[in-house]
């Protein structure tokens, strides 16, 4: 079988999947409603996936495409904290998309099955977002002079908690906002210097 074929159909049935989780609740939708609104079979999604909880081990497949597909055009600004926002808002507009309900599974479904998707080092973006870190600080678009290593992993455990709240209130704050107001606040960003 050809391989994109595969991993097309794989994409397909998480996106799809994940709108329908969206829409009825996942506890509400089966294999094979998922199977009839893409027109596969059972054993179509069974090839791709053990269980429907699985799906949830893709959610940021689409922002990491995103990412890949629009990289070029990101880093075409000499703005690198600019940079940074731009990939950190691809995965902020997938979580917004798919909702606080979607999201709240993919952290149960992380530890349930003890994985380790929300370990800083561990996410697909980690050495671009270092890269971008070192060099806002080099230009003084940041003034925070923490290791970029670890301005990472401080940006990721603090989107973390922002999510995870934003999640236990029901989406309640707008999370896009308050993840800015968070990070400039760590970067320490010159025109929001508090001193």
């Amino acid at each position: 079988m050809n391989p994109d074929v595969v991993k097309s159909t794989k994409i397909k049935i998480i996106d799809r999947a994940l709108k329908l989780f969206k829409e009825k609740g996942s506890e509400n939708v089966t294999v094979e409603d998922i199977c009839k609104s893409l027109g596969i079979t059972r054993s179509a999604f069974y090839y791709h996936f053990r269980s429907k909880e699985e799906i949830f081990d893709g959610y940021f497949l689409f922002p990491n495409l995103s990412v890949s597909e629009n990289l070029v055009s990101i880093l075409m600004s000499t703005n690198y904290l600019e940079q940074f926002y731009r990939i950190y808002d691809i995965y902020l507009d997938r979580v917004i998309e798919l909702g606080y309900e979607v999201l709240g599974q993919v952290y149960k479904r992380n530890i349930d099955v003890e994985q380790n998707h929300f370990v800083p080092r561990n996410i697909e973006v980690w050495d671009v977002y270092v890269s971008l870190l070192k060099k806002a600080q080099e230009n003084g678009q940041i003034l925070n002079r923490m290791p970029p290593e670890q301005l990472a992993d401080t940006a990721i455990y603090a989107g973390d908690g922002i999510s995870y709240v934003w999640c236990s209130t029901k989406g309640s704050f707008d999370i896009k906002a308050e993840y800015r107001r968070i990070l400039d606040a760590v970067f320490i960003i010159p025109d929001k210097d508090p001193r």
